[in-house]
């Protein structure tokens, strides 16, 4: 199978050109950079020293963002059309995406909070998943974390292991996950669930919903941080529903979910400390602390590589 450096290496002069493309496609500069002459009238011509990994990130974000399938980083018809078209030329989005009961999901109105500057580009599956993390959000992340005294990379390592993402680009529905054994101590009723992805766990929820309204949004974890619904008085919000609508409306609103609840349950020490075991049984639980822990700790060193390797963590 062809990788997505290999085919737009070989796409470049046969299905588009620089000139195809719209200046404010992070991608454009990128192949602008490795062309020795910054000529942007190359047409066909192959330029230099194009860092065809960075621009193949940049191309699978702007797949994520518009919620183009696959998401493979190839600058492929489907996507070069989406590119020329604007922004806009997909689809219009509904007014309600789903319903729970009275509550209407809209579309997210702040989705994305990408810091400024080139796109980073991962080169295994967790800098990848990183990389694209801070190209999505990195704006929101900054700005929290300088507020609360903490490092960038807190963020990123505990997105990374919980969600990856804010929102399904598939439904536009930020990312959720039901837990049946949180309904049942709540209600102390059961119900039918699935795993195996969003479609399943907005099932899970919508089923829960019709037998305790309340309970279900209270065992729901939502958005980047993954945050219970029973913690929303450690937030912003001024109720679980306020919570819920937040998440779904803003990226920037799940981020300052996670400082605030690091902030109110006293967690920022051991953030400070280092002390991820610790850290890992009060935000995640007392179950399964060393498989948490350590792929926390994992993609906190990712990202502090990066760091050292010039990735620059400002917005």
């Amino acid at each position: 199978m062809t990788s997505a450096v290999e085919y737009n290496q070989q796409a470049l002069g046969k299905l588009w050109g620089l000139h195809d493309l719209p200046q404010n496609f992070p991608g454009y500069k990128i192949l602008l950079q490795g062309e020795a002459d910054r000529n942007p009238n190359y047409g066909a011509l192959q330029p230099d020293h194009v860092d065809w990994l960075t621009f193949s990130q940049a191309v699978r974000d702007y797949q994520v963002q518009e919620g183009l399938i696959p998401e493979d980083g190839k600058l492929g018809p489907e996507t070069l059309k989406r590119l020329q078209a604007g922004p806009g030329s997909g689809p219009a989005a509904p007014d309600t995406i789903t319903r729970l009961g009275d509550l209407a999901f809209r579309p997210a109105t702040v989705p994305v909070s990408p810091p400024p500057g080139p796109p980073l580009a991962g080169r295994t599956l967790v800098e990848s998943r990183v990389c694209s993390l801070w190209n999505h959000y990195g704006a929101a992340i900054y700005h929290q974390a300088r507020t609360y005294g903490l490092p960038v990379e807190t963020a990123l390592a505990v997105f990374t292991v919980e969600s990856g993402t804010a929102y399904d680009p598939r439904t536009g529905l930020v990312i959720i996950r039901f837990e049946p054994a949180v309904f049942r101590r709540k209600t102390g009723q059961s119900i039918a669930y699935s795993r195996g992805g969003q479609h399943h766990e907005w099932q899970n929820l919508a089923r829960a919903y019709e037998v305790d309204s309340e309970a279900a949004l209270w065992s729901t974890s939502y958005g980047l941080p993954q945050l219970m619904g029973f913690n929303w008085q450690v937030t912003q919000n001024n109720s679980l529903t306020a919570l819920v609508l937040a998440f779904q409306d803003s990226c920037v609103a799940q981020v300052a979910g996670f400082f605030s609840f690091v902030e109110n349950n006293g967690l920022v020490r051991f953030i400070k400390n280092g002390a991820w075991r610790e850290f890992t049984r009060r935000y995640n639980g007392p179950g399964n602390v060393e498989a948490y822990s350590s792929r926390l700790i994992h993609a906190l060193s990712i990202a502090q590589t990066l760091r050292a390797a010039g990735a620059n963590f400002v917005a």
